[in-house]
């Protein structure tokens, strides 16, 4: 134990006065709040093309000629003109596109043409189609003696509350909106951080190869040894920036709420007031027509001890799994260059949690697929995380833990048996036949 704790503080006092490291831990929050600025401006802006595009369009059924004006930046104009002849002006751009409209029953629209030199966007796509159905749809209402206005007002509005029931019989609010945000937010968490984290193990086990002093170290510890003081440090780094950052984050909310709150609270009051002045009942009325704010109630509502103690036990069993292969590959290889051949099979589970998190697990967090890989150790640290706020049976979360742990310690013991042997060898690159040979090889 006592060489595990040299090593491990090695690791993290070096990497911890590195400059880059302390730049970062600070700068990290920053670029973070800026990236996620960038991303709402971008979502939030309007990046259609306005440039009026001149459409002609031509109509076998009769029924949309005069009817179509335009849709987007899509000016139409209706043409007689035979099909090759209308081709040829889009391809000579005196026309951005051929609409062409071979339906004669209208009861399904399903032979539509659209000619142009450039495709169509699949939003584009969809609503020039229910543009057209909608056309045909308020004509057959119309004929029914009926309108869209009629129809819409007898379609009811409606909303579900979502309620837990507690052992004991007590429903509590919930949300799975919320449930699903903050499940995919530590989930992108961990992945984000197993990649960024799990490369600075593979760079240091190549370290020793790099410095020539790799005779020195073999001869006084072992291969376990070493390996598991590398992991640990290096995994104490990325704690150590973690909680900077989240210490960092939470100053800032904490900043800007103090400056807002202010005017928020201003606001509500003169909405209450407002609301206060008014005469007879309208008052009392107002107020049930208001919504209900369920949002904070589900928030509070969410076991966030069992979320944080699931978040931190797989984060860091995550990590120390994935780190103890980087770590393998950081021994066997010679050169960065080829690291790329290790890479892809390692990642390509964790990716795989990835997807699984953001499809199956949104949809049925407690369905079988869900299930299955939230206790499969190279997928567990994605999925479990972001099934924890929608419940998980103590069984399961025991299984996936004791899974974990017992595949990380034997990924250390392999990553050993490569590291003892492929930390000496020089100029030569490892095939996973030798990989395997290293593997069982005696000592």
């Amino acid at each position: 134990m006592k060489k595990i704790w040299v090593i491990m503080k090695r690791e993290y006092v070096t990497r911890v006065k590195n400059k880059t490291f302390i730049i970062m831990t600070f700068a990290g929050p920053l670029l973070i709040a800026l990236l996620y600025s960038a991303i709402i401006f971008v979502a939030t802006r309007d990046s259609s093309d306005k440039t009026p595009r001149k459409v002609v369009y031509t109509d076998a059924s009769g029924f949309f000629k005069n009817r179509v004006d335009s849709l987007m930046n899509f000016r139409f104009q209706h043409e007689t003109s035979p099909t090759d002849q209308l081709q040829t002006k889009v391809a000579k751009d005196e026309y951005y596109a051929y609409l062409k409209i071979n339906d004669r029953d209208l009861n399904k629209l399903d032979s539509i043409q659209w000619i142009s030199k450039t495709t169509l966007s699949l939003l584009q796509q969809e609503k020039m189609s229910n543009w057209l159905e909608q056309m045909v749809y308020d004509e057959n209402l119309k004929a029914k003696g009926l309108s869209k206005g009629t129809i819409d007002s007898l379609k009811p509005s409606s909303s579900i509350a979502m309620l837990e029931i507690e052992g004991d019989g007590t429903l509590k609010s919930s949300s799975s909106g919320i449930k699903s945000g903050i499940g995919f937010a530590l989930a992108m968490l961990i992945y984000t951080f197993i990649f960024l984290y799990g490369s600075m193990v593979m760079r240091s086990s190549m370290e020793e190869k790099t410095n020539r002093i790799v005779e020195v170290i073999v001869s006084s510890v072992k291969p376990f040894h070493m390996m598991l003081g590398k992991i640990l440090g290096v995994a104490l780094v990325g704690f150590t920036q973690f909680a900077a950052w989240v210490l960092l984050s939470i100053a800032g909310i904490f900043a800007i709420t103090g400056l807002l709150g202010e005017k928020l609270i201003s606001g509500n009051a003169a909405a209450t007031a407002q609301t206060a002045t008014m005469p007879g009942g309208a008052a009392a009325q107002v107020a049930e027509q208001m919504p209900q704010n369920n949002f904070l109630e589900a928030l509070f509502n969410l076991p966030f001890g069992q979320i944080i103690a699931i978040f931190l036990i797989f984060f860091l069993g995550g990590f120390l799994l994935y780190s103890s292969m980087y770590a393998a590959i950081g021994a066997a290889v010679n050169q960065e260059t080829d690291v790329q051949q290790f890479m892809l099979p390692i990642s390509l589970p964790l990716i795989f949690g990835f997807v699984i998190a953001q499809s199956t697990v949104f949809q049925d967090p407690h369905g079988p697929i869900a299930t299955i890989f939230s206790i499969i150790p190279f997928t567990s640290p994605v999925v479990m995380v972001v099934r924890s706020p929608f419940g998980v049976p103590w069984s399961e979360l025991a299984l996936s833990i004791g899974l974990l742990i017992a595949t990380f310690i034997f990924m250390v013991w392999v990553s050993g048996r490569i590291y003892r042997v492929g930390i000496l060898m020089y100029g030569k690159k490892p095939t996973w036949k030798e990989l395997g040979k290293w593997l069982f090889s005696k000592d």
